[in-house]
Formats: C-alpha cells, sequence, structure tokens
C-alpha cells in the first residue's frame, strides 16, 4: 500500500508532534499507522519512540520488534473525556527519531435512536400532502439525528423506555402550504401540538386528528371544508382554533364546551356552522354531518308519498280508460257554430215533416206533376 511506502520523521533529537481539532463532548478513537522503511534499521532496539496524547504517555512503539523491516503495523488509542478543543498527539524519541506513515482521528459517535417506523410512514405521507416546499428539509428520518433539527417545524421526544423517537409537535404556520391533511395523521400517535395556520389548505377535516394526545391545534385562516369530526370532541383539546375557514354543520357540544371548562375555541368565520352559543341555529334536521338521520327518513317518506300519488295518477287516465275513452276538446267557438247547426238541420227536419203532413191532408197541391 502506498500509505507504508513513505513517512515522516525529524531531524535531529526532537519530538514530533500533532494537534488536531476536536469537539469535546465527544471521544475519539485515533489510529497510527507505522511501517519501518529505513534499510539502516535491522534489529529491535534500534528505534523506539513513545506516543503521548494529551501529555500522557499511551505507549512506546519498536516498529522493528512488532513487525520486521518493510511491514505494515497499526496501532489504535481511545480517548476519552477531553478538557479542550485540540486533541495533541507527540512521539518523543527514546532511541533514534521516531517515525509514522499515516495518523487518523475518528469522532465516536453513539448510535442515536430512530423514529417509529408507523410515525414515519405518517410524515412522509404529510410532506405530500401538504405539499412541504424542499427548502423545509423533509427528509430522512423526521427525528434522528436528535442532535439538529432535520425536519423544520417539527419536534420530537424519546418513547417511554426511551426505545425510539415520537413526533410530539408540527408547527407550520404561514408556509404556503396547499394541499390537505391526509387521514394518515392519526398515526401520530403523540402529537401534542399541531399549528398549520394561514396556509391555503382545504379539504375535510380527517377524523385522524382525534387523537387522545392532542392539546393544541391551530387550523385558522385557511380553506376546511365539511362537518367538524366528532372523535375531535373526545381528545384533550385545550386550545382549539378553526376560525376563516369554510366548515358547515352542527358543532359537537364536547367541543365547544373546552371554552367553558377553561380552555379556548375560536370557530368564527365559518358561515355554515351552527348549533352553539354565538352560532346561527341550526335547520331543522340538520345534524353534524349535514343532514340528520330523522331529516332522511322524513325525505325518504315524503319522496314515497309523492310517488305513490304519481303512479295513482298515471293508473286513472291510463289504465282505467279504454283505449277509445279519449275525449278531445274543442275551442268554444267551434263548439257554438256545431251547436247552431245542428239546431238549423232539427228544425229543417220538422219543417218537412209538417210540410208531409199537410199535404197528406190535401192542404197543399201537388204542383208537381208527374
Amino acid at each position: 500500500m502506498k500509505l507504508y511506502q513513505t513517512a515522516a520523521t525529524v531531524i535531529g533529537n526532537g519530538a514530533m508532534e500533532y494537534e488536531l481539532p476536536v469537539d469535546a463532548k465527544l471521544d475519539y478513537l485515533v489510529w497510527f499507522h507505522f511501517a519501518e522503511i529505513d534499510g539502516s534499521v535491522t534489529k529491535s532496539g534500534q528505534r523506539v519512540f513513545d506516543v503521548v496524547i494529551n501529555d500522557e504517555n499511551v505507549s512506546r512503539v519498536d516498529i522493528f520488534k512488532e513487525v520486521g523491516s518493510f511491514a505494515a503495523y497499526s496501532w489504535h488509542h481511545t480517548v476519552n473525556n477531553l478538557s479542550s478543543t485540540v486533541l495533541s498527539v507527540k512521539f518523543v524519541p527514546v532511541v533514534g527519531v521516531p517515525l509514522i506513515c499515516g495518523l487518523e482521528n475518528y469522532a465516536i459517535v453513539p448510535v442515536d435512536l430512530s423514529t417509529v417506523p408507523d410515525q414515519v410512514l405518517a410524515m412522509r405521507t404529510l410532506k405530500e400532502s401538504l405539499h412541504v416546499p424542499e427548502r423545509m428539509g423533509w427528509n430522512g428520518d423526521p427525528c434522528a439525528p436528535t442532535t439538529w433539527d432535520a425536519w423544520e417545524g417539527v419536534a420530537c421526544h424519546p418513547k417511554k423506555g426511551e426505545s425510539a423517537l415520537v413526533v410530539s409537535q408540527i408547527d407550520l404556520g404561514s408556509q404556503g402550504l396547499k394541499g390537505y391533511i391526509s387521514d394518515q395523521i392519526g398515526l401520530l400517535s403523540n402529537l401534542v401540538s399541531l399549528n398549520l395556520s394561514s396556509n391555503s389548505l382545504g379539504g375535510p377535516l380527517p377524523s385522524g386528528l382525534g387523537q387522545k394526545s392532542l392539546i393544541k391545534l391551530d387550523l385558522s385562516n385557511n380553506r376546511f371544508t365539511g362537518p367538524i369530526p366528532d372523535n375531535l370532541a373526545s381528545s384533550t383539546l385545550q386550545l382549539v382554533l378553526l376560525n376563516d375557514n369554510l366548515l358547515e354543520g352542527r358543532v359537537p357540544e364536547e367541543l365547544y364546551s373546552i371554552g367553558v371548562h377553561g380552555g379556548a375555541i375560536d370557530l368564527s368565520g365559518n358561515k355554515g356552522l351552527c348549533g352553539v352559543p354565538s352560532l346561527p341555529e341550526c335547520p331543522l334536521f340538520w345534524g353534524h354531518h349535514g343532514l340528520s338521520t330523522g331529516g332522511k327518513v322524513a325525505i325518504g317518506i315524503s319522496s314515497l308519498v309523492m310517488f305513490c300519488i304519481i303512479l295513482l295518477v298515471i293508473y286513472i287516465c291510463c289504465i282505467r280508460r279504454g283505449p277509445n275513452d279519449y275525449d278531445f276538446g274543442l275551442p268554444p267557438e267551434l263548439m257554438a257554430l256545431a251547436a247552431k247547426r245542428n239546431r238549423y238541420r232539427r228544425q229543417k227536419s220538422l219543417m218537412a215533416l209538417e210540410m208531409e203532413s199537410q199535404r197528406a191532408k190535401g192542404f197543399i197541391p201537388n204542383l208537381i206533376s208527374s
């Protein structure tokens, strides 16, 4: 290997020293690479030196003694409990001058926890449905590594027992989002706070928002439509901001009671919501999700009655009459003219009969010769 074909040394009898930049919070693994490439060294004891790290003598090295000449020799040492951002490595001569082919320094990073797989899936689905811009760095594991915030607006904490990480907070207010909330958000069973306010999000509110862990929910100033999910009222919410959307339907009383029990709720700016104080009364037969079951039954019965009436009319008009029972009315003028004609014919017939009767009695001479 080329690494062992050359080496660094010193002229004279001085020590050779390196200063390596380090992070004092971490431990380090230092690798040393040696090879006796000087042909004048033919036996052990001709080149001997000490390795001193941060003023601590950690080893004495005799390369020829370990592997002979023109052969690679590697050795490593772990440095713990650093108190400085500089790691000092010295090679102090004992016999001859020190020699080294290579020096490597590795930070020992503890194995970090990763996010619960279901929550990784939920966050990746949300990234797509919310159209999260690339500038926010939503790539890889949402929570790991814990030493830096990989996903902007996302906060995590260790799960009970510290076996994995879970998502506890999503704060994406005023980020220009234009999608919708995927129902996969229900997989974030440890979510405490969700802020998607002042975006252009739309569509219905998913039932997955009703997880028990949720305390703060701010979806104000968006374009959400449809009813408020019933299970949202069964959560432990203390702050609910749904104002200035396009929501509709009856507000669950349990949800509105958050404001009565010390929490805060704002439903203003939703013209379709009804059924609680400060909002209009709901129309008759109007339920949480629009038309109630009673309303649907009433409409169904009304439709059935109308259908029966139509069938009855068709039966009377088309089935009870025979094929020749149809009559067609004439205009009044034609009816009057026909009546006059009939009267004229009847009078003419009566006159003819009267004349025949008179002729038979001899009152009228027969002027017509045979």
